[in-house]
């Protein structure tokens, strides 16, 4: 009857061993780093000290936001979630705008993901 116990005892703790040996700490990105310039929709300058997420852009209009990334516990197999990007742009005068983007598989992009994003606009808000 003790054998019996014992290779259950085994059975259970291989089955334990071989689900934790698929599981992991995986490294994932919440938003890869994202670059680009700011300009008047109308005399088409650079914008200076718009509110780009978190940091303000340069006097060349040029911004960029740092990469941001996760740990997550994970099974091996599972796929890297979805990466949706949505940070806001504001400027007093100027109507905001959103950087927005989605990535299906995004959430597994290497360490040093960077996102070129091209010239973005902003139009005046009208004056009442």
């Amino acid at each position: 009857m003790n054998t019996f116990y014992n290779k259950i005892a085994l059975a259970v703790t291989l089955i334990f061993t071989c689900f934790s040996l698929q599981s992991c700490l995986v490294n994932r990105c919440k938003r890869p780093q994202i670059t680009g310039y700011i300009y008047d929709s109308e005399t088409k300058l650079p914008i200076a000290n718009c509110k780009v997420g978190e940091t303000l852009n340069l006097q060349n209009g040029y911004f960029s936001l740092n990469e941001k990334r996760y740990h997550q516990f994970t099974f091996f197999g599972f796929e890297a979630p979805t990466l949706m990007v949505n940070e806001p742009i504001k400027k007093e005068g100027y109507e905001s705008q959103q950087i927005h983007f989605m990535q299906p598989f995004g959430g597994g992009m290497k360490k040093g993901a960077l996102h070129k994003m091209d010239t973005l606009y902003l139009k005046k808000t009208l004056i009442k």
